[in-house]
C-alpha cells in the first residue's frame, strides 16, 4: 500500500471504528452500573468510566499506527502465541490466556458467520499483492481491533477478570451492533483499491465456493413437515441406491425398467403418485390398498400407470409454483405424448441423465419463468417462448413411434438451441433497460480506477486533469469488452506516468499504444480522437498546474462513489448492514431467476437478473415479458432476500427432485 492509501484508510476507517468502540464502552458501563452478572460490576463500572477516554485515545492511536506502519507482522502479542509467565515451552495456558484466546476465536467465528461479505472482502484485501500473511493482522480486521483494545485494557486494569469481562462485552457488542461499521469499512477498503474484483465466479478464499441455489428438492421438503428420514437425508437431489430392485423413493423401491406393470403400480401407490382412492394407508410402508391389489391382479396396462405417475408429477410442479395458464395448457398437450414415450423406455425413471428427462425438466424450468398474471397476447417475448415449446412438443409427436435414445437426444438438442435463440432475443430487447446502467458502470469504473492510481502514486493531481482522464477512460470502456482488460492496464500505466509528471517524450508512446489497441478492437475514429484529446489535455494541465489549482480529492471521490453504489428502487432502504443476506446477494449471477413480490402492491413477478455492475454493485432484474423491472443495489437485493420478497426459482431438474 502506498502512503496515500494508508492515510486515506486512516481518515476513512479509524474515526468510524473508534466511535463504535466508544458506544460499546458506554453500553458496558451502563450495564455494569445497573448491576450486571458479575459480583464486582459496580466497581468495574466506576473504573471503566474513569478510564474510558484513555482507552479510546490509546485504541485510536494504535489503529492509526497500524495503518501507516510498514512493519510486518504488527507488534502485538497474538493471543495464545505467548504463554503465561514468559515460559517458552509447551506449557498449559493459564485461565486468563485461555479465555483471552477463546474470546478471539469467538469473535472470528461471529464475523465469519454473521458478516460474511465483510469477512470475504477483508480476506481478499489482505491476500491481494501478498499484503498480509494472516488476514487477522490487517488493521481493518476486527481481530486487530480486539488485540489493540485488550492491550490498552491490560495496561489500565492488568490481566484481571475485569479485563476479560470488558473483552467479553466488546465481542458481544461487535456481534450485535458492528454490522453498519463493518459495511462502512468494506466500502472504504474497496474504494482505496485494495480489492479490485470482490465478486468472483470462482471459490473465494476459504469460504464455500458455491452459492446456495433453489432446488425443487427443497421445495418438496418445504411443502410439509419433514419426517425423521427427510431430516436425516442429505441436501443433494441425487437418488439414494436401494436394494436389488432399484431406487428408494419416499420409502418405496422403484422397480427395474423391465418389471411388469403390476410392480410399477405397486411402486406408484406406495410413492404417493396415484390419485385419491389409489393411495396407501398412512404409515403403510409401501403396502398397497385392496383396490391397488385388485388392479395389480388384473395386470393393468403400463401406459395407464405411467399416465397417473406423470399427472401426479406435473400436479406437484403446479402446487409448488403457480404456473401461467398458457404454459399449463402446453404441459397438458405434452402429457399424452410423454406417456407413450416413457412407457416404451422406463429407464426414464432411473437415469437422471436421460435426454428425454432433461428435456422435460428444461421445459418446466423455462415455463415457470413466465409471470402467472402476464397476458401472453400482449407480450411478443412470451408468445415466442410458448411457440418454441409447442414446436418442440410437435417434434416429439412426429418422432414418437421411433423415439430411441439418439432421437430423444436430438429433441433435447433442438430445444436447447431454440431456447438459446429466444434468450438472445430477450437480451436484445433488454438492452434499452441495461444501457443507462452500463453507462453509469463505465463512469464508476473509470473514476474508481483513477482514484486508485492517484492514491497509489500519492500525486496531487489537478481536478481538471483528473476529469479529463476520467472522460477518456469512460470512452475507452465503451469499446469491445474483449479490449477492456488490455486497455484498462494501458490507461493505468499512462495515468501513473501523468501523476508522476512524466515528460511528453515519456507519455506519448503510452498514448500511441492505447490508440493502437483501441483501433485494433474496432473503436471508431471519433472516439479515438476524443480519447487522445482528453489525455493530451490532462497531461498538459498536470504539467502547467499552478499552486492554487484545485486538487483532486480521493476522499470526496470515494464518498461520491458510495452514493452511486447505494442507488436503489426502494426509497426506505437501510444501507449500513452486513449479514449473511448481503453475502448471499453478492453471489447472485446474471441468468439466475427469482420470484419477486412488489413491496407496494403485493403483485408477484418472475424476474431474471439481466445485468449486474462490478463497480456500482448495481443489479437489474427484468421479467420475461419485459413489463416489470427492478433496480437494486447490493444492499437492496439483500433486503429483498432478508424480508422474503425475493426467492430464487429452482434451476435443477424437477423430475430428479420429485422422483428421487
Amino acid at each position: 500500500m502506498s502512503d496515500a492509501q494508508r492515510q486515506q484508510l486512516v481518515r476513512g476507517i479509524v474515526p468510524r471504528v473508534t466511535d463504535h468502540l466508544e458506544r460499546c464502552l458506554e453500553s458496558v458501563a451502563q450495564d455494569w452500573s445497573a448491576g450486571g452478572d458479575e459480583a464486582d460490576s459496580a466497581e468495574w463500572a466506576n473504573q471503566l468510566q474513569g478510564y474510558q477516554y484513555v482507552l479510546r485515545r490509546q485504541f485510536e492511536e494504535a489503529l492509526e499506527r497500524d495503518f501507516v506502519s510498514t512493519t510486518y507482522p504488527p507488534e502485538y502479542e497474538f493471543s495464545g502465541s505467548s504463554y503465561a509467565d514468559d515460559n517458552s515451552g509447551l506449557q498449559i495456558l493459564d485461565d486468563y490466556q485461555s479465555t483471552r484466546r477463546s474470546l478471539r476465536h469467538k469473535l472470528e467465528g461471529l464475523v465469519r458467520e454473521q458478516n460474511r461479505y465483510s469477512w470475504f472482502v477483508f480476506l481478499q484485501a489482505a491476500r491481494e499483492d501478498h499484503r498480509f500473511e494472516h488476514p487477522g493482522w490487517a488493521p481493518w480486521s476486527p481481530l486487530n481491533w480486539y488485540e489493540r483494545l485488550i492491550e490498552s485494557a491490560e495496561e489500565q486494569f492488568g490481566r484481571t477478570d475485569m479485563t476479560l469481562g470488558l473483552m467479553r462485552a466488546y465481542v458481544r457488542c461487535l456481534g450485535q451492533t458492528a454490522a453498519p461499521t463493518l459495511a462502512f469499512v468494506v466500502e472504504t477498503v474497496e474504494g482505496c483499491g485494495l480489492v479490485r474484483e470482490p465478486v468472483s465466479e470462482v471459490p473465494e478464499g476459504d469460504l464455500p465456493g458455491a452459492s446456495p441455489r433453489a432446488s425443487w428438492a427443497h421445495a418438496t421438503r418445504e411443502a410439509g413437515p419433514a419426517t425423521a428420514s427427510e431430516s436425516a437425508a442429505t441436501e443433494s437431489a441425487a437418488p439414494a441406491v436401494g436394494g436389488a430392485g432399484g431406487l428408494a423413493v419416499s420409502g418405496a423401491v422403484m422397480p427395474a425398467p423391465d418389471a411388469g406393470a403390476a410392480d410399477w403400480l405397486q411402486w406408484a401407490a406406495a410413492a404417493g403418485w396415484l390419485p385419491s382412492g389409489h393411495g396407501v394407508a398412512a404409515g403403510g410402508g409401501g403396502t398397497a390398498t385392496a383396490a391397488v391389489a385388485g388392479e395389480a391382479t388384473a395386470e393393468p396396462r403400463i401406459e395407464s400407470v405411467i399416465e397417473r405417475v406423470l399427472a401426479g408429477v406435473f400436479a406437484e410442479v403446479s402446487r409448488h409454483l403457480d404456473c401461467h395458464a398458457a404454459f399449463r395448457a402446453v404441459m397438458l398437450e405434452l402429457q399424452p405424448l410423454l406417456v407413450r414415450a416413457v412407457s416404451h423406455d422406463l429407464q426414464f425413471f432411473h437415469d437422471p441423465g436421460h435426454p428425454l428427462r432433461e428435456w422435460v425438466g428444461s421445459l418446466i424450468n423455462t415455463g415457470v419463468r413466465i409471470s402467472p398474471e402476464v397476458s401472453a397476447e400482449d407480450s411478443e417475448t412470451v408468445r415466442r417462448y410458448l411457440e418454441a415449446m409447442r414446436r418442440s412438443i410437435e417434434h416429439l409427436g412426429r418422432a414418437i413411434e421411433d423415439l430411441d435414445r439418439p432421437a430423444a437426444q436430438a429433441l433435447a438438442d433442438n430445444w436447447a438451441a431454440a431456447v438459446a435463440v429466444e434468450h438472445e432475443h430477450w437480451q436484445a430487447q433488454a438492452a434499452e433497460f441495461t444501457g443507462p446502467m452500463c453507462q453509469r458502470e463505465r463512469a464508476a469504473r473509470a473514476r474508481r480506477t483513477l482514484t486508485v492510481c492517484v492514491l497509489e502514486t500519492g500525486a496531487e493531481l489537478p481536478e481538471c486533469s483528473a476529469e479529463q482522464i476520467a472522460e477518456a477512460w469512460e470512452d475507452l470502456l465503451a469499446v469491445d469488452e474483449a479490449a477492456v482488460q488490455v486497455l484498462d492496464g494501458q490507461v493505468q500505466e499512462l495515468v501513473r506516468a501523468i501523476c508522476n509528471q512524466a515528460t511528453p517524450q515519456e507519455a506519448n508512446p503510452l498514448v500511441q499504444r492505447i490508440v493502437a489497441t483501441a483501433r485494433e478492437h474496432g473503436a471508431d475514429e471519433a472516439r479515438v480522437k476524443a480519447v487522445v484529446q482528453h489525455l493530451g489535455q490532462a497531461h498538459l494541465q498536470r504539467i502547467r498546474a499552478s499552486a492554487d489549482e484545485p486538487r483532486f480529492d480521493p476522499q470526496a471521490r470515494i464518498e461520491a462513489r458510495r452514493a452511486v453504489r447505494l442507488e436503489d428502487d426502494d426509497p426506505d432502504l437501510l444501507t449500513d448492514l452486513d449479514d449473511p443476506w448481503v453475502f448471499d446477494a453478492s453471489r447472485i449471477r446474471t441468468g439466475e431467476w427469482f420470484e419477486v413480490v412488489d413491496k407496494a402492491t403485493g403483485q408477484l413477478h418472475r424476474m431474471g437478473l439481466v445485468w449486474r455492475g462490478e463497480a456500482t454493485r448495481g443489479y437489474l432484474f427484468l421479467s420475461l415479458d419485459l413489463g416489470a423491472s427492478r433496480r437494486h443495489s447490493l444492499q437492496g437485493v439483500a433486503q429483498e432476500l432478508r424480508e422474503g420478497r425475493m426467492r430464487p426459482l429452482p434451476d435443477d431438474n424437477p423430475l430428479d427432485a420429485l422422483l428421487a
